[in-house]
């Protein structure tokens, strides 16, 4: 089994509260199909293995972790769970770390639905979104098969945003963002919401969105990575005021037929 892993950008990404020691969200993802993209094999072998250049220890990836609750859930369910132990991922990656794409995410979310098609193991979409929520904040998506989606709480409460499917560009410079560091710097300076902005950014389409408001207005995100990456900003002041900000970057995206 072979098979394409496409990333997500943010449309808009809000940050309006705390659920623990999580922030929680209000954002539109959309899956970027397009020329940047994973490929990867998943084939029967004697022992499990995961083969890819993910740049963190084997019990750290995503992929794995997803397998792990995986076999947690099936499990649970008294389903038999044992060909998980003879399976052999390999990923080609593509999509950058770092950069606001969600591409380790993707990764086990994908997995989770080709492992359940391969397997027949009959678990159903709100199933795999249960499992992808223990695993990431961002996997639930994945595993939704949506291409449009409001996503709120921790990325685990997904609404299938119905709208025309557009292309777009994405420029990724070569800098890494450790989420985490971005984050803590947006608690230095928390922003007061807008419950009007937020209702008209959930309600109005991709289109229209990205036409009328400027990428500071919808990424709260985009000021902190600034100035925990100070050199974002001589990349964000030469971009276009069509180029909009992903998640916690450092990827920039515009609607592919737009200038």
């Amino acid at each position: 089994m072979i098979f394409d892993v496409f990333p997500k950008i943010n449309i808009f990404l809000k940050i309006i509260g705390f659920q623990g020691a999580y922030h929680t969200i209000s954002s539109r993802f959309v899956l970027a199909i397009g020329n940047l993209k994973d490929i990867i094999e998943i084939k029967s072998s004697k022992n499990f293995s995961l083969k890819g250049d993910f740049g963190c220890k084997m019990e750290e990836n995503l992929i794995y972790r997803s397998i792990i609750e995986l076999k947690n859930y099936l499990e649970f369910k008294n389903i038999k769970s044992s060909a998980l132990e003879c399976l052999h991922i390999e990923v080609e990656k593509k999509i950058p770390k770092g950069a606001g794409l969600g591409g380790g995410s993707a990764d086990a979310g994908i997995c989770l639905i080709k492992i359940n098609e391969l397997f027949d193991f009959g678990l159903t979409q709100k199933e795999l979104q249960y499992i992808g929520s223990k695993i990431g904040s961002d996997v639930s998506f994945f595993t939704s098969k949506y291409k449009s989606a409001n996503v709120s709480g921790i990325g685990e409460i997904i609404e299938e945003f119905r709208e025309d499917e557009h292309t777009f560009e994405i420029f990724t410079p070569d800098i890494f963002c450790d989420t985490k560091k971005v984050y803590l710097e947006y608690d230095k300076n928390i922003q007061n919401q807008k419950p009007d902005l937020l209702k008209t950014l959930q309600h109005n389409c991709t289109e229209k969105i990205l036409s009328l408001y400027e990428r500071k207005e919808l990424n709260d995100l985009l000021i902190p990575a600034i100035n925990t990456y100070p050199e974002l900003d001589e990349i964000q002041k030469d971009l276009g005021k069509q180029w909009h900000f992903s998640g916690s970057g450092s990827s920039f995206f515009r609607l592919k037929d737009k200038k």
